[in-house]
């Protein structure tokens, strides 16, 4: 057939054939390509044939380029290629750092799951490799690499998906480790560049935590972590043309917040801090903010007046800061307004309105070891609930003080979390009353997700009376349980408790900064573990972060008769007496 050499008739219809190299037979698992153009027509099958030639070199040639990487019907892969690799990994960890950044700063969220040699994935290999000399770290390479030219595979971006119709990427015939006892250099490489990204997680993961920046990073990652940042600022910078107001874009910071169940409180704080820092730089768009900047800020926080939004305006702050301040912000304060502005910049950076969040310029200053809370020793309980010392309940306006050191330390609640309790908060089900503790209210916050909970109420507290208490206060047609308390926005209903506690503690010769209120939770933990309450039940009650990765994810919501059950364990036997005189006391 004149005109090409690739154009076949058959019949009416014109068809085109293109032998493919014997070499790349094995690949192709056929010896040609051959199908119809569909026409009859001999110079639109000219003009066909060509284009379709074209396509069918490219093929051939992205054949020839898989036929390198197979070599005796074993993988192999350059540096370039595990390059590749590694990038497709951390492109993965990235984004979850990203989208749990709360979460992980909370300590909620953890990345076992996306790690390469994660305890149960190693389970699994050694499982695997039972009766193999490939260890387990190189089982998880193996699987890892098969993952990977799948997910190549399903993204239609990849040339991979030019060559779908082979579906050898993923055969079980192309062997990544043919030889046990030799293993390839390009393998060995890879599981340690791999164990470099794992390392990555973990490090990176406690400096999030930590508000710290991440050091310590394999050099070959660190280099990959370099690629995509680049690729992202390269976008970025090429789709950024509007200077943005950086009060617009905290209003999706503050949304995101409230998704994770930030008080609004808290977010108030961060857009002081942000007001605070934008007005230092007199700069009002993102955009505008380089890394001198946040070296400039990194020195002038310290000089930060206290309350300066009540004193000065913007200009007259820049002003002040030229000399020598008096009265300045705490270093704790210092961290917590560089940290956000830290943390708002690596907002905009990943919603690629900056192409730099310019982190290792912002330096925060380490946190101080937070102070140490005791727990209240048997000595101390019994002088705390002493009936000569202990305030009566009978008082309208100081009942409080009566009721809330018993709730401490019959439940192990935090002093917030009973200070804000609304009357509609103590609940009957089941024969069982409880307290549920929620941020549902304005005023109401949270430490955290594990905060959120049901807890019983122990029958020693209804035993002195608690339950006649709340009715009281219920037909005084009162919110709050704890109405007079007053609100503010630093120590929400706190502030009026925490100074009596401390005198009342000061009285007693209980003194030092590592006994507060908050020592009833310290305390209520062993006498929780003695009582042989197990680890579920207590984390349950008190609210504390689950340890165990099965409780985490799989752990439902345990029943409030199950949990009453537990709670009836938290004894005190030392205690008895006292609290029989103080009953007595208050029924005269």
């Amino acid at each position: 057939m004149n005109g090409h050499t690739r154009l076949v008739r058959r019949n009416t219809t014109y068809y085109i054939r293109a032998r493919i190299p014997s070499a790349l037979v094995y690949l192709a698992k056929s010896v040609q390509f051959n199908y119809s153009l569909r026409t009859h027509n001999y110079y639109e099958a000219l003009e066909k044939v060509r284009k379709e030639s074209y396509k069918i070199d490219m093929k051939i040639n992205l054949l020839r380029a898989i036929d390198m990487k197979i070599k005796n019907g074993e993988l192999f892969l350059d540096d370039t290629d595990i390059d590749k690799l590694v990038i497709h990994k951390l492109e993965e960890v990235e984004k979850l750092f990203e989208n749990n950044y709360e979460d992980i700063a909370d300590g909620s969220f953890k990345l076992d799951d996306v790690k390469v040699f994660s305890p149960e994935k190693l389970d699994k290999a050694k499982q695997q490799t039972i009766q193999s000399p490939i260890t387990p770290e190189l089982k998880c390479v193996e699987l890892y690499i098969r993952e990977y030219f799948n997910d190549l595979k399903r993204d239609k971006r990849s040339p991979i998906q030019t060559v779908k119709m082979i579906g050898r990427l993923d055969s079980e015939d192309i062997k990544i480790i043919s030889h046990p006892e030799k293993i390839s250099q390009w393998v060995i490489d890879t599981k340690k560049v791999l164990k470099g990204v794992d390392a990555y997680i973990d490090k990176n993961t406690i400096a999030i935590q930590n508000g710290e920046d991440v050091v310590g990073i394999n050099q070959r990652v660190k280099r990959c972590i370099a690629a995509i940042e680049l690729a992202k600022n390269t976008k970025a910078i090429k789709s950024s043309n509007t200077q943005t107001p950086w009060k617009r874009v905290f209003k999706d910071f503050a949304e995101k917040k409230r998704n994770n169940k930030i008080s609004e409180n808290s977010i108030k704080e961060n857009e002081l801090c942000l007001y605070t820092a934008f007005s230092i730089l007199d700069k009002q768009y993102i955009e505008n903010v380089t890394y001198q900047d946040c070296q400039k800020l990194s020195l002038l926080m310290y000089k930060l007046p206290k309350r300066w939004n009540e004193k000065y305006k913007p200009e007259e702050l820049r002003e002040l800061l030229k000399t020598e301040t008096t009265n300045r912000i705490s270093i704790t304060s210092v961290n917590k307004y560089l940290r956000t502005f830290k943390e708002f910049l690596l907002y905009c950076k990943k919603r690629r309105f900056i192409p730099e969040s310019f982190s290792d310029d912002i330096e925060v200053p380490k946190r101080r070891d937070p102070i140490k809370i005791d727990a209240f020793n048997r000595e101390e309980l019994q002088n705390i609930f002493n009936p000569s010392f202990y305030p009566p309940k009978n008082s309208i306006y100081y009942a409080w003080r009566y009721w809330i050191p018993l709730i401490g330390i019959y439940t192990g609640m935090r002093l917030n979390e009973i200070c804000q309790l609304y009357v509609d908060d103590v609940k009957y089900l089941n024969r069982i009353w409880y307290f549920r503790l929620t941020n549902e209210r304005s005023d109401q916050s949270l430490k955290n997700k594990q905060s959120k909970r049901l807890v019983p109420i122990h029958p020693k507290l209804i035993e002195l009376g608690f339950i006649d208490f709340v009715k009281s206060i219920r037909e005084a047609k009162k919110d709050r349980l704890f109405y007079q308390f007053e609100y503010s926005s630093k120590n929400h209903y706190t502030h009026a408790m925490s100074m009596w506690f401390a005198r009342y503690l000061k009285g007693l010769k209980i003194e030092g900064r590592n006994k507060v209120f908050h020592s009833f939770r310290h305390t209520v933990k062993p006498y929780l573990r003695d009582a042989g309450i197990s680890q579920e039940y207590q984390n349950a009650i008190c609210g504390w972060s689950a340890s165990d990765i099965g409780e985490r994810v799989y752990g439902g919501e345990i029943p409030i008769k199950v949990l009453y059950q537990e709670i009836c364990k938290l004894q005190y036997p030392f205690l008895d007496k006292n609290l029989e005189e103080i009953k007595k006391l208050n029924e005269k």
